[in-house]
């Protein structure tokens, strides 16, 4: 068997050899099903499994779904999954390549194909290319709404069927690969028909009117994922930058969609890129994760179906693999499109030295344009081995100008150039030169800990962190933030004056450094402390809903996780990637640092539309293959009570007893809550102990999906996130007079966050009201708690990158007979969130005891009376203003705290006498700001529901079935806020009996 092995590699491995990055003698097209993980593309993102189908050229390899379910972010199988330069370096062959796309699939008016996976093929190799011609791969199905917010639009407009055939196709000679999709309306199926070629765009278009009245609206998803930085002419990199602007200006991308030749991406060493046949592309969703790219459009023919049955359509775009940066997308892109175009060639140098700089960005510019057309990378082509400073590659005929930029290193001036048909051009940039701070972080005690180090600018000069130009968007201008493992580093400084802060999460003080001087000809050191000032004996920090690169909406490295992680003084997390199980361990132990952080194998269920699941501790084999190998659970076309179940069979095969919470649960689409209708003014209550039964109204979008049918809600979960990330306008509902007064400016979302004495007398008494329209998830909790559920409350980061959701922001206090990182146990952890043994925080170290009851107990009131105790710590920097104590969620008392510049900000005790069966929760907030901790929210959280239902108001045929959402704070900083588990008190120890909904509140 070795032998027969060794032989099919080597088979294998010989086409590789003649691919374009080691200078392909021949050139070719092949189709072909994988028969083994090792003829796979492989990679950070590979998903591609054995069944599979595999399409190449001489230049590149894609990897295509069979007839089977994605799971994410598409639907369906028939689209393009995985994408690599096919490599001559032996280092990647055997199914290692690098690959980093997420998902690509077409679309018609938002809806996509379905192929079915019985009957005849419907994803299938039409030509295998061995006659020496194309290879095409076809997917065909019928188009399905991608969301069921379509279906429920599509059944009151009246929409016609589609039916979809897209040929993926792979040329000899050509270095990019063909997308050719036809569009039939009415049912369709067998052999596709000659469609007409659908008119290609240059100029704007009503794309929502056509979409979702008369016509028909033609494209892809095209989801590059988190491990690539998306480019788009006119933009550069800073996507979310644009797209923030443009609902500055009060513009709805649904109804003014950006506008590009291209779009590109750039990866670890490879690029993507998408371009129409002919025309533009217009662009209405436009995220990493989540990018929806028309290629053609036309409107019906005003009857209402629009489209005579059986009419067609073809249109084609091109998809591209280029080495690194967009100048290979570019080449390939002028070619197939036969644009006229020129080389460019040059070196950048170092101004004052003349060193050659490899890794340098070179920016494209139109004249005097502020932000680039293209982008090329210094050494970056794979044949390139000489770190000469060079790059090349083709760009249209016309005058140009260049730019060399490095994050931390002063830019070069931009230079003209003229590109002439068939020309060629020459030049060479100067960049400055930067400095290099040095720095050391030490505690209390003098030893060298895990930190976190943010440098900002101490002078007049503006940061030259540019997001535009790939440097990553920071929000609070830092010039630089560094995670350090081991309690020291370097980081690259342009020439000025700054300060650094030093910080290890929430249990320390922050240091801050004088201001230093950086030059070009010297550097600074800093010695730096973090001094642990509060006493969480006996409780552990846990970050328990975290994504890396293994997600596809996520590019953080998993040693990069741990760093993050341990720099921001957490101390276990579970590994929660979509559809993905991923073990840190091997991790941890690489990196050395067992004695600060410890890890969990979990898992988010990620569905599109029934909620998201998570579940630890599972278990991660490392006998199955990669490639998809270890996903979870297909969660397509189950219901929650099915996905809940699957996720705990799954822990318990590996011998753990897992617990399942629900993520966000009022995340819009995403939320669990949201999607099913709960109703938090009403439900019966329990008695006995047991629970009761909430109150579900369906929502009119959800109707049309039988899966959301209130029936099929499930409450056999152990927990509800009511902390998510940075998203604190979903804590709290707010009232009425707090909408209307944020909608005149006079209320932020800390108003929104705390409930004064004076809102719930007002509350008690009706003359104000919760919003109906703004449901917040702690109160969520509150109404299930008093219907006799007991949920554990968490609060945890959800986070996808490094800076803009910090590891931690926020996390949970969890009670741990055993404190120190290296001895904990990931079932025991998981024991003491199923028993309430949490506190969520956003900074304050939070206590409550009744009766000398610890958080998560039930205490019996023998004589009527319990004495309450609670306490609140912070370092010195956190603010703590305010501390409420809630009664069946009813505010009973509050305290204002006033700021002594004490660690312990609040001790009181009080005592209770409940009327009847009552639980209790405490919550600390403070009106201040966690940053440099925690950075503010300035680039709001793009909620895909709320673009789609505000550009659906202009279209008449739907506009009356919306309701449009009240303004609610989008930006802001992160404020200080902690949470309580509740403690329940049984009066007559004869079993719990649930409030029910208190009077004020029910509906």
């Amino acid at each position: 068997m070795l032998r027969t092995s060794t032989l099919s590699l080597t088979l294998w491995v010989l086409p590789l050899a003649i691919g374009s990055c080691g200078g392909s003698a021949q050139p070719f097209a092949r189709a072909y099903p994988i028969d083994s993980l090792d003829r796979a593309i492989g990679g950070p993102k590979a998903v591609a499994q054995v069944g599979d189908l595999l399409l190449e050229n001489q230049h590149a390899r894609l990897a295509i779904l069979g007839a089977r379910n994605s799971l994410g972010p598409g639907l369906y199988g028939g689209s393009i999954v995985d994408a690599d330069l096919r490599r001559s370096d032996p280092t990647f062959g055997g199914g290692r390549g690098r690959d980093q796309f997420a998902e690509m699939f077409s679309t018609v008016n938002m809806n996509v194909a379905h192929p079915p996976e019985e009957g005849g093929p419907s994803v299938q190799i039409v030509s295998d290319g061995s006659g020496g011609g194309p290879a095409i791969v076809r997917t065909q199905g019928p188009a399905e709404p991608f969301l069921t917010l379509l279906g429920a639009l599509w059944s009151i407009v009246g929409a016609p069927d589609f039916y979809l055939w897209t040929d993926t196709i792979a040329r000899p000679g050509e270095d990019w690969f063909t997308v050719r999709t036809t569009v039939v309306t009415g049912e369709g199926g067998g052999e596709p028909v000659e469609g007409a070629e659908a008119p290609y765009l240059d100029a704007p278009f009503p794309l929502i009117q056509w979409a979702i009245e008369t016509g028909m609206v033609l494209g892809d998803f095209y989801l590059s994922g988190g491990s690539v930085d998306v480019f788009a002419p006119g933009i550069g990199f800073d996507e979310d930058g644009a797209v923030f602007e443009s609902m500055e200006r009060g513009e709805n991308t649904f109804v003014e969609p950006f506008q590009f030749p291209f779009l590109a991406g750039v990866g670890d060493g490879v690029s993507y890129g998408l371009a129409p046949k002919q025309g533009d592309l217009f662009v209405p969703l436009f995220t990493a994760s989540q990018t929806v790219a028309v290629t053609s459009a036309l409107d019906g023919d005003g009857t209402s179906d629009r489209f005579a049955p059986g009419e067609a359509y073809t249109y084609e775009r091109y998809f591209f693999v280029g080495h690194g940066d967009v100048a290979s997308i570019v080449d390939q892109y002028v070619e197939a499109r036969g644009i006229p175009s020129g080389l460019v060639r040059g070196t950048v140098l170092e101004r004052t030295t003349q060193a050659p700089l490899s890794g340098i960005d070179v920016f494209v510019y139109a004249p005097g344009a502020t932000h680039p057309w293209s982008q090329f990378e210094t050494d970056i082509h794979p044949d390139d081995r000489t770190p000469d400073g060079s790059f090349s590659g083709r760009l249209p005929v016309g005058t140009w100008e260049l730019l060399a930029h490095e994050r931390g290193r002063p830019h070069s001036d931009r230079i003209t150039i003229e590109v002439t048909e068939g020309g060629e051009v020459t030049t060479a940039l100067s960049a400055g030169r930067h400095g290099v701070l040095e720095f050391t972080v030490r505690d209390e005690v003098g030893r060298k800990v895990p930190s976190k180090v943010s440098l900002f600018r101490a002078d007049d000069r503006l940061p030259t962190r540019d997001p535009v130009l790939g440097d990553g968007f920071i929000a609070g201008s830092p010039e630089a933030v560094v995670f350090s493992l081991y309690g020291e580093g370097e980081v690259a400084l342009a020439p000025g004056r700054y300060v650094a802060v030093a910080s290890r999460g929430i249990e320390y003080e922050l240091d801050r450094s004088e201001p230093f001087e950086i030059s070009g000809a010297s550097g600074a050191r800093l010695e730096l402390q973090v001094v642990r000032s509060v006493d969480t004996s006996g409780w552990i920090g846990a970050d328990l809903h975290v994504h890396a690169v293994p997600s596809h909406d996520s590019g953080v490295l998993l040693a990069d996780r741990v760093r993050t992680m341990v720099a921001e003084g957490v101390e276990f997390f579970a590994s929660t990637d979509h559809d993905y199980l991923v073990d840190y361990a091997p991790t941890v132990t690489a990196l050395g640092v067992e004695e600060w952080i410890q890890t969990a194998v979990g898992n988010e269920t990620t569905t599109v539309e029934v909620g998201h699941f998570l579940s630890f501790p599972l278990a991660q084999d490392f006998l199955v293959e990669a490639g998809g190998g270890r996903a979870a659970v297909d969660w397509t076309g189950k219901r929650p009570f099915e996905l809940i179940e699957s996720l705990k069979t799954m822990g318990r095969a590996a011998g753990h007893d897992p617990v399942v919470f629900v993520g966000h649960p009022r995340d819009g689409i995403l939320g669990y809550f949201d999607q099913y209708g709960l109703d938090p003014y009403g439900g019966l209550p329990g008695i006995g102990g047991q629970p009761g039964q909430p109150s579900v109204q369906t929502p009119l979008l959800s109707i049309t999906n039988p899966l959301l049918s209130s029936a099929n809600i499930s409450w056999e979960f152990d927990g509800l996130e009511l902390l998510n990330g940075k998203r604190s306008e979903l804590i709290r509902t707010p009232t009425t007079e707090e909408l209307e007064r944020f909608a005149r400016g006079e209320a932020d979302v800390y108003d929104f966050m705390t409930r004064t004495s004076a809102e719930q007398a007002a509350l008690v008494e009706g003359s104000v009201t919760l919003s109906g329209d703004v449901e917040g998830q702690v109160d969520d909790w509150f109404t299930l708690l008093n219907l006799g559920f007991r949920y554990t409350a968490l609060g945890n980061s959800d986070t996808h990158g490094t800076s803009s959701t910090e590891s931690g922001c926020p996390r949970n206090f969890i009670l741990s007979n055993e404190d120190d990182p290296a001895f904990l146990d990931d079932q025991a952890i998981a024991d003491a969130v199923r028993e309430h043994r949490v506190v969520a925080s956003y900074g304050p170290f939070l206590r409550m005891w009744i009766d000398g009851a610890e958080i998560g107990s039930e205490v019996v009131a023998d004589g009527g009376t319990v004495e309450a105790r609670i306490e609140v710590q912070a370092p010195r920097w956190i603010a703590v203003d305010r501390v409420e104590l809630y009664e069946n969620g009813t505010l009973i008392h509050e305290w204002q705290v006033e700021d002594t510049g004490d660690v312990l900000r609040f001790s009181e005790a009080l005592e209770l006498t409940p009327a009847r069966d009552s639980w209790y929760v405490a919550i600390a907030a403070g009106d201040g700001d966690l940053s440099p901790l925690f950075t503010p929210v300035e680039i709001p959280y793009v909620e895909l529901q709320l673009i789609v239902t505000e550009a659906l108001a202009g279209v008449s045929s739907v506009s009356s079935l919306l309701e449009a959402a009240p303004p609610i704070p989008r930006v802001y900083p992160v404020r200080p806020y902690a949470l309580t588990n509740p403690i329940w008190v049984d009066l007559a120890g004869d079993g719990f009996d649930a409030p029910g909904v208190p009077e004020w509140l029910a509906r």
